[in-house]
Order: C-alpha cells, then structure tokens, then sequence
C-alpha cells in the first residue's frame, strides 16, 4: 500500500518505522520527517495488523544486521 506523508514522502506504509508513542498508542514514523500516523483512517484492526507487519520487517531486518525504517 502506497502512501504520501505531510513531507512529500512517497513509498509503502510498512517501510515506516513502527512506534508506541509517549501514551502507549501504536502509529508508524515516517522515516523523513517523524510524522505519526496513528492508522485512524484504517477500518477495524487493519491499522494494528499493518503495524505489526511493519514491526515483524523491522525486527527481521535488525536481526539481519539491516536498519530497515
């Protein structure tokens, strides 16, 4: 799924860096400019299963020597 962040960003959701944010609420950071998107505009738990993808490459990455955000 493409998406284009506030900063002009173009590329694929999952590439964003999956965080918890300061309150505990899941979003991904875009890997330019740090904007949260908290995935509200997803239907049902779309937005938390996009995020656990995007945190699953993450983890696969770093275990690979990779940084992948």
């Amino acid at each position: 799924m493409q998406e284009v962040c506030f900063c002009g960003r173009s590329g694929d959701v999952r590439d964003r860096e999956p965080i918890l944010d300061d309150y505990g609420w899941w979003a991904l950071r875009c890997p330019s400019c740090g904007h949260l998107d908290y995935l509200e505009w997803l239907p049902g738990q779309v937005g938390l299963l996009l995020w656990g993808e995007a945190k699953r490459r993450c983890e696969v990455s770093a275990g690979q020597g990779q940084f992948v955000a």
